[in-house]
């Protein structure tokens, strides 16, 4: 301030005379004042600035804190909701898993692998009864019996094919869909099982390669889902020909054409002689029935109300019992097929086309089994008793 006094001292023209001494002095005061105004100005600024530093810490420590405090809280309440929502849908997946659980309450049970004579955890878990409960339950108070349907070896370009029909009250653990058991001996465990269980029915039908040539795969399959079904409803005698194919006590190669063979046990599982106790056979089957098929088609003018399920032997407890029946049986067949046609190696690969089969095909001709519509077989020519005549490409 000093410095700018001078200053305007020295830019301040030299003129005489008392009235500019006089507004002289009147300035130099004024500027006195305002530096010593100034300066207390700033001495209190300093003094504000000083005290607001003191101050600015400790709120700044503060400030932080206090945010904290609400950002955990905050996290907190976030937190609280996650996991109540967490919990929530764990208890829902919790009740989803007990009621799948309930559906297969028996089914976690491990058995003794008769094959190998061990304990073995293989088979924890059977399908559910969805469907089957829904039905039991639409139709109450009727004591309603739903029969599961399923075939075997459609496909195969050698041997029958083969349905069953089966009505298993007792859940058997393992069942499930039988091109999901890979291994054969589990296949045969189960077969075992499920026509040794409490109060179980079954019909096993079968057709062979000269009813699929007559005609077709599909009308043959439908025929013998039919056929199984029948046999389940009505058990003819043993021998008897109707119109459901006549009844063997066993399924085997030594037979031809259509047949059936059939089961029924007691409460305790014991098989019941259906020749010695017809009277009893009667009053057992006796009721109203409901059949659940695998596949996307029902048989034509079956005996009871009926409905087709897609994959159903992977989805319903009953369709995957027969689907086991009907794969076991067939394989069977196919070992006994094998002893008879060994040059094949029909116990390999049960029939299906792989090339090991095609190449046999090709060298032996085919057998009586073979189905002559399946290709590369339709294209084919053999004498009577079953050489290639013409090679497959060679007809004008």
């Amino acid at each position: 301030m000093m410095a700018v006094q001078n200053q305007q001292q020295k830019e301040q023209p030299a003129t005489g005379g008392g009235g500019v001494s006089t507004r002289r002095r009147r300035s130099e005061r004024l500027l006195r004042r305002m530096m010593t105004s100034n300066d207390d100005t700033s001495s209190s600024l300093s003094s504000s600035l000083n005290e607001t530093k003191a101050v600015i810490p400790s709120t700044k420590r503060a400030i932080p804190t206090t945010k904290k405090r609400r950002t955990n809280a905050s996290h907190d309440e976030d937190k609280k909701k996650d996991t109540s929502s967490t919990s929530n849908t764990v208890k829902r997946k919790k009740a989803k898993v007990k009621k799948e659980a309930t559906d297969a309450s028996s089914c976690s049970k491990t058995f003794e692998n008769v094959a190998h004579g061990e304990k073995a955890e293989i088979f924890k878990d059977c399908l559910p009864r969805t469907r089957e409960k829904e039905l039991l339950l639409i139709h109450s108070p009727t004591n309603l019996q739903v029969i599961g349907i399923d075939e075997a070896g459609r496909g195969p370009l050698a041997g029958p094919v083969v349905a069953a029909a089966a009505i298993i009250p007792t859940d058997v653990p393992g069942v499930m869909d039988s091109k999901k058991l890979t291994k054969e001996e589990d296949r045969e465990e189960l077969y075992e099982r499920i026509i040794a269980s409490p109060n179980a029915r079954w019909c096993i039908a079968i057709g062979d390669a000269g009813r699929i040539d007559e005609i077709n795969i599909l009308q043959t399959t439908l025929e013998c889902m039919k056929n199984a079904t029948m046999g389940v409803l009505t058990v003819p005698e043993v021998n008897s020909s109707d119109s459901i194919g006549r009844r063997e006590m066993e399924a085997s190669s030594k037979y031809s054409g259509c047949y059936i063979v059939c089961g029924i046990n007691d409460e305790r599982g014991n098989p019941i002689d259906l020749n010695n106790n017809v009277e009893r056979v009667r009053q057992i089957t006796f009721g109203n029935y409901y059949a659940l098929i695998d596949g996307n088609r029902c048989p034509k003018d079956m005996p009871c109300e009926s409905e087709s399920m897609v994959k159903g032997d992977s989805r319903e407890y009953a369709i995957a019992a027969a689907s086991i029946l009907a794969k076991v049986t067939r394989d069977r067949l196919m070992h006994e097929y094998d002893a008879m046609y060994p040059q094949y190696e029909l116990k390999r690969h049960k029939g299906y086309p792989t090339s090991a089969h095609m190449a046999s095909v090709r060298k032996f001709g085919a057998s009586p089994i073979h189905r002559r519509t399946f290709a590369p077989l339709k294209h084919m020519s053999f004498d009577e008793e079953g050489r290639i005549i013409v090679q497959e490409g060679e007809r004008e």
